[in-house]
């Protein structure tokens, strides 16, 4: 299994490097302009975003969308192996922390957020995501409830991934061309 995921952890992270910057923006985007129409993102006030990294599909204006709207936007801390979600008002807080991916200083307001954006390598039909291996995600979604939307790009959903026990599925996948909802979750 664990030789599985990182075949394809390596193939799309491969693939996501090789797109130039204006197509990433543009894909982000229209991602961004898709997460302002779902409900949950309409209903509730506290989200936690992430930093894009290596060419992820970046949030950053849905930043700016749900700060003009008084909502509360927090960032990830990595601390240890465990993610501590920070407010953030400006993205000039923001400064390189773990593997040198933005993150908000330690001594920032602590919050719980009610929606979780998760990034990812990949992510497949029933929701189930592949990140980058730390386990970071899965371990901070098992601890609470948060409604949840995995952000990628649409070359990066793959029909089954290779699951395990811990693996947490998110609520929602959005890419640029699709919304896709896990079965389960009522709406």
């Amino acid at each position: 299994m664990k030789e599985k995921k990182a075949v394809l952890r390596h193939a799309i992270k491969e693939k996501r490097l090789l797109l130039d910057r204006k197509e990433v923006e543009a894909k982000s985007k229209v991602i961004c302009e898709k997460l302002l129409t779902v409900d949950a993102v309409k209903r509730y006030r506290k989200f936690l975003l992430y930093y894009p990294f290596k060419n992820e599909a970046s949030l950053l204006p849905l930043f700016q969308q749900l700060k003009k709207s008084g909502k509360s936007v927090l960032f990830p801390k990595v601390s240890g192996k465990e993610i501590i979600p920070v407010e953030v008002n400006s993205l000039n807080e923001l400064s390189p922390g773990y593997m040198g991916i933005m993150e908000p200083p330690a001594a920032g307001k602590k919050e719980e957020p009610e929606v979780v954006f998760v990034p990812g390598i990949a992510f497949d039909l029933n929701c189930y995501r592949l990140g980058y291996g730390g386990g970071f995600y899965d371990r901070f979604l098992s601890l609470g409830k948060y409604f949840t939307i995995g952000v990628c790009f649409d070359f990066q959903i793959v029909k089954k991934l290779p699951v395990e026990p811990f693996d947490v599925p998110v609520q929602l996948v959005i890419s640029e061309k699709r919304i896709i909802r896990r079965k389960e979750w009522n709406y």
